[in-house]
């Protein structure tokens, strides 16, 4: 399956817990659909200043076997991401092969690397995070995530 995968391309699409992003979400799952690209759904909104969001090796014995790179449904609900549990859902009801993905790191440089682990060849993102201050300046390292994750990516990028 992840040969597939990596001969059809994989797209991301920046999203949260709420519909801030839905514009670039529901863009990406156009794109996907019409390429046959598998969608990862990045949840910006994950990182916290207070732990990981998925188990780590000391939450549970064995808990950390259960989460790979590429999460289900069933493993974002297990994560208590059931919100963006629900995106991937709408997603695959699309024909689309989605999952989703949790990231412990804020910021567009966390993203990047990401996506380059991933293989993945396009990334769409909202302009709302073009320019950015106050509280979300300071937790991406970054008053600009999309110019700063367009130049650490060979993906493209689509603002929307």
């Amino acid at each position: 399956m992840a040969n597939t995968n990596q001969r059809a391309g994989v797209m991301m699409a920046v999203t949260a817990d709420d519909d801030r992003y839905q514009p670039a979400r529901r863009k990406a799952m156009d794109l996907a659909r019409v390429s046959g690209q598998a969608l990862i759904l990045y949840d910006w909104d994950a990182p916290t200043l207070f732990g990981d969001p998925l188990p780590t090796w000391w939450s549970g014995e064995g808990s950390e076997d259960l989460f790979s790179r590429r999460l289900d449904q069933t493993r974002l609900r297990a994560a208590g991401r059931a919100t963006i549990a629900d995106q991937v859902a709408e997603a695959e009801a699309l024909g689309i092969q989605a999952f989703g993905w949790l990231p412990s790191d804020h910021g567009p440089s966390p993203l990047a690397t990401y996506a380059r682990e991933q293989g993945v060849s396009t990334i769409v993102i909202s302009a709302d995070l073009q320019d950015v201050s106050g509280l979300e300046a300071l937790l991406s390292g970054t008053n600009q995530p999309v110019g700063t994750l367009d130049a650490e990516t060979p993906a493209r990028v689509v603002v929307v």
